[in-house]
Formats: structure tokens, sequence, C-alpha cells
């Protein structure tokens, strides 16, 4: 599972990622507490998932000054 910080933007970042595919790794949301949310994925490394939710959260116009963390929830 991989974890976003977000404490703006969410509804962006769900329309985006949840239940999506995005450059081969399918992201579902698991649960959203305040500003985390938590998603499974497809993906063999989940370093790897995350940095592909954060790159693609980056590409977007909204997305390019958006300050928030992303990594891996054991």
């Amino acid at each position: 599972m991989i974890f976003l910080n977000a404490p703006i933007q969410q509804d962006k970042i769900l329309a985006l990622l949840d239940d999506q595919t995005v450059n081969g790794v399918h992201y579902k949301l698991k649960s959203k507490d305040g500003m985390k949310l938590v998603f499974t994925t497809d993906a063999d490394d989940q370093a790897a998932a995350a940095a592909n939710a954060k790159k693609a959260i980056k590409a977007e116009p909204w997305g390019s000054v958006l300050f928030f963390q992303a990594g891996v929830q054991e």
C-alpha cells in the first residue's frame, strides 16, 4: 500500500488515482483519514508505485505547485 499526505486538492487526487490505472499501475483508495489517503496497488514495487503516483500528480496543472508526501505504508 502507498500513502499520500495532501492537505488540499484531495478531490482532484482521488479523481486522478482512485480506481484508475496510471502508467501500468492500478490504484484503489483503501482509506482516508484527515489529509492521509491510503491506496492499494497491483505493483510489486510499492516504492515505485508511490513515485509513479507522485509523478502523475505533479504532471497535472494543479499538481505542479502542490506540496504533498508520497510513500509506502506497511
